[in-house]
């Protein structure tokens, strides 16, 4: 008799609500997620001059307090309806302009108070996740792309993003303090004078910058791309006719810098029909696009058209998403860093593969995130790179060239903890003698010291750079931790140097570590 199979239990739909505060719009998505689909629901935004507060004076103005907490009320209005079908999970968001915004407490304690939703402000490595995505989706639809040498050129409202991808895999990443809405309020009260003038204005501004990014590409050995792939503000949203298609020439682009230059600041809200905060930006765009292809002489320069027009909210919403593929690009593009400062390339890849061990085997103990266990990786492929400076206090150098460097894919806070792991994988253990460790919260602390241990233990079973331990399993026994290695009986060498670097490991956990030959199978006959 056959038994019917009952259909899988289709997955419950949940909704979301994303409010994100940019640079020139406060707007608003809602969708449906069931499983793995998300179904749009609603979108609005409305202008916020944000960036006019952020660029000029580094404060956020009371009316424009006011306004957030106006727009922001009307939103969660609108939600109160969708609440009657069921609850509403709500992110509130705002761009990484904010940073360093001087009341910054102010502003997220207004918002809280006003409207009962915290303000999560993203920090560097969350953008550069996002423009990593959608690069990521673009390469999958071209074939052809991914053989190449790709320039990604990402100018947001403050910060300006590179990107090289050679056939398919990130090669270089920088990011520089320059940004549209940046110049273009560094430029605002300028008397301009005309077209040429107020052109020359913006390329005087970003001069520096640019000759900084020509200079760190050519040190990082980053090769002439292919094609240049822009990210930003959108230009075929003035309808040029210089623009069909995804690609444009160089000279083309030459052509729509000098249109819109000669169109009056007046004129060009009624021309191109944007909103003045966009309007504001658009020729310091433009400019610092025609500066980066003139510096590296791409055979074309493309704006990848989104098959959503409201991508970047819809990449804000819970999803799945390629976090696998990331991390692989953090650890290679970490690998990358360490290679540059000619660290022993063995020696840290087999301290990451016995730290990625320990953490794996003794997560019931550790208690830590993925994100966690990626920190420790790159922490063990970089804790020796400040011997490029002098081997004598090693560690202090890992932790300041860690801390003056881009890692794709990190945050700033991230770097941070990095080079604290850097700082305290050999000699004395985490202090709040140490300002930048006393700085950290209460709970980053914690996992400064439990990520420290376990890389204190790993690179103590690998102090002899002969990558002798391939593999252990771990076991409890005796309020002790025993590693068992198989296939080497002597272990006195890594035993000595666990009983020098294994003091935090015990302090933190309340466990004595030691490794111990494991015994051969039933029938074998060992070494």
């Amino acid at each position: 008799m056959k038994v019917a199979r009952k259909k899988p239990a289709a997955p419950t739909p949940s909704t979301h609500a994303v409010i994100f505060m940019g640079a020139g719009a406060l707007s608003m998505m809602v969708a449906e997620k069931r499983g793995s689909e998300l179904r749009v629901l609603d979108v609005l935004s409305q202008p916020l001059e944000l960036a006019h507060d952020v660029f000029g004076g580094n404060v956020i103005s009371r009316e424009t307090m006011d306004r957030c907490v106006h727009i922001v009320r009307g939103y969660n209005d609108l939600l109160s309806e969708y609440r009657q079908a069921g609850e509403v999970q709500v992110r509130l968001l705002a761009s990484n302009i904010l940073l360093d915004v001087r009341n910054m407490d102010v502003f997220v304690n207004r918002l809280q108070s006003s409207c009962g939703l915290y303000l999560e402000v993203m920090d560097d490595g969350e953008m550069t996740r996002l423009l990593y995505l959608h690069m990521q989706q673009m390469l999958s639809r071209s074939q052809d792309m991914q053989k190449k040498r790709v320039l990604v050129l990402h100018v947001g409202p403050g910060n300006t993003r590179l990107l090289l991808f050679d056939k398919g895999r990130i090669t270089y990443y920088a990011r520089y303090r320059m940004g549209a809405h940046r110049t273009g309020e560094a430029i605002r009260d300028s008397d301009a004078g005309g077209p040429e003038q107020e052109c020359a204005l913006i390329r005087e501004h970003i001069r520096g910058v640019i000759e900084q990014l020509r200079h760190d590409s050519e040190e990082a050995g980053a090769e002439e791309p292919d094609a240049l792939v822009v990210f930003g503000q959108d230009l075929r949203t003035i309808e040029s006719p210089l623009l069909h298609g995804d690609s444009i020439p160089p000279e083309a682009l030459n052509a729509l810098v000098e249109s819109i230059a000669a169109t009056p600041p007046a004129q060009r809200l009624e021309r191109f029909r944007e909103d003045y905060a966009s309007v504001v930006s658009l020729l310091p765009s433009a400019v610092i696009y025609q500066a980066v292809a003139r510096e590296f002489a791409p055979r074309g320069v493309m704006f990848p058209t989104e098959d959503n027009p409201h991508s970047f909210l819809r990449s804000l919403m819970p999803a799945e998403q390629a976090d696998q593929a990331l991390e692989a690009e953090v650890i290679h593009f970490s690998q990358l860093l360490a290679n540059r400062y000619r660290a022993d390339r063995s020696h840290g890849q087999q301290v990451r593969r016995l730290c990625t061990l320990l953490f794996d085997q003794l997560g019931e103990l550790h208690q830590l995130t993925p994100h966690d266990r990626l920190l420790l990786q790159v922490a063990a492929i970089l804790h020796e790179v400040g011997t490029y400076i002098n081997p004598k206090q090693h560690h202090h150098h890992s932790q300041y060239i860690i801390l003056n460097s881009e890692i794709f894919g990190l945050s700033r806070h991230d770097a941070e903890l990095v080079g604290l792991l850097a700082r305290y994988h050999r000699h004395s253990a985490p202090s709040t003698s140490d300002r930048s460790y006393a700085e950290l919260g209460q709970q980053d602390r914690l996992r400064v010291q439990k990520l420290a241990a376990l890389l204190r233990v790993a690179d103590a079973m690998e102090r002899a750079h002969e990558r002798r331990v391939t593999t252990f399993t771990a076991r409890i026994s005796n309020r002790r931790i025993e590693l068992l290695v198989p296939g080497i009986r002597d272990l006195t060498l890594e035993n000595l140097a666990l009983r020098g670097k294994a003091d935090l490991f015990t302090d933190i956990f309340g466990l004595d570590i030691v490794l111990v030959t494991a015994a051969p199978p039933l029938g074998g006959t060992g070494e």
